[in-house]
């Protein structure tokens, strides 16, 4: 009877350890076909930060060029701001000449020269008959 018993446990040991192998098989298959997938998402990712990096490294020449044509507008931008506020008491001197100011005046105020003081009173200033100073020097 021990025999009738044991040979029937030996075919289901058997057909379970086969079950079991055979999923086992089946899971290392899978995963086998999950692990090829990934592969080739990394390769194509790598291809990706690879192509990022190249791009990134001409950008970062053409960032640098923008920036330095910035500063360099930005510098001409002061110059010229700084010409326009040195033109400013020119401008202010000429109007003081046709309003009649005198010459101390326009020096001290304009803080300009004797000299600069008398050409604009030259070219700018009025005589008392009313013609421009600058038609007596034509």
């Amino acid at each position: 009877m021990f025999e009738n018993i044991v040979i029937p446990g030996l075919y289901l040991a058997t057909f379970l350890t086969l079950t079991l192998v055979l999923l086992d098989q089946y899971k290392m298959s899978r995963l086998r076909r999950q692990l090829a997938a990934q592969s080739v998402t990394i390769d194509i990712l790598r291809n990706d930060v690879r192509a990022l990096y190249a791009g990134s490294v001409g950008e970062d020449g053409r960032i640098h060029r923008l920036e330095s044509r910035t500063r360099r507008i930005k510098e001409r931008q002061e110059q010229l701001e700084n010409s326009n506020h040195a033109e400013r008491p020119y401008e202010q001197a000429i109007r003081m000449v046709q309003k009649g100011t005198s010459i101390e005046d326009l020096m001290s105020v304009c803080n300009l020269s004797k000299g600069e003081a008398d050409l604009i009173m030259m070219m700018h200033g009025t005589d008392q008959s009313g013609s421009d100073n600058k038609e007596q020097y034509h």
